[in-house]
């Protein structure tokens, strides 16, 4: 937690993060094999400037303002280990079971394994803390429909088919999209202590309190 100049806390810094792979887990043995999956593109979004790894052209659908860096170990691992070592916190949806693995693994960025040895400091993972609130894993499409009143650009699963067909641009989008959806879903829990989500068990839309 950062301090303000008055001595008040403030809240801290969030860099929200997502990765896209161009295969499936079912094409390499299951979830576990994070070594094998092939990333195609990471974005990250701290609340007002979005920043896409990538190492083909994908600056079609994206803002202008977006920065756009090559899909390297090094440049991804600067820019991570930068925001901790600010006291900042990498933020994302099923981020200690899926992105940081991947980015650890499949592109051999340590940064990511340190920062995932440090989870209870350095990692908000919005998928983890509402399923134990909730009772139940929550989609990210489901959390911020039902709670911002905004959709993804497409389903998951869509991402390493439109990759394969050559649409680097829209996963690209997609991507830093989703790094946005996150953030702003974070910042609503912050701001109103309230998901809302469908409740698997009974099939309702309710409201959930967080404390983040």
């Amino acid at each position: 937690m950062v301090q303000d100049v008055y001595g008040g806390p403030e809240v801290t810094p969030m860099l929200a993060l997502d990765i896209e792979t161009a295969n499936f887990s079912h094409e390499i043995g299951g979830w576990g094999q994070s070594h094998l999956f092939e990333p195609t593109v990471v974005a990250t979004w701290d609340g007002t400037q979005g920043t896409v790894y990538s190492n083909e052209k994908v600056s079609k659908y994206l803002p202008e303002e977006t920065i756009i860096r090559p899909l390297h170990p090094k440049s991804i691992g600067e820019d991570l280990a930068k925001h901790v070592s600010d006291g900042g916190m990498v933020l994302g949806h099923n981020l200690k079971m899926f992105d940081l693995p991947i980015i650890r693994d499949a592109l051999d960025c340590w940064t990511a394994g340190d920062i995932m040895a440090k989870s209870d400091e350095q990692v908000f993972d919005t998928s983890a803390l509402l399923k134990h609130v909730v009772g139940h894993a929550v989609p990210l499409s489901e959390a911020c429909y039902h709670t911002l009143g905004k959709g993804k650009l497409m389903n998951s699963h869509d991402a390493p088919v439109e990759w394969r067909k050559g649409n680097y641009s829209k996963v690209a989008e997609y991507c830093l999209k989703d790094a946005e959806l996150v953030y702003q879903l974070w910042q609503h829990g912050v701001e109103e202590g309230i998901i809302k989500t469908r409740c698997r068990h009974t099939g309702d839309v309710k409201e959930f309190e967080v404390d983040w």
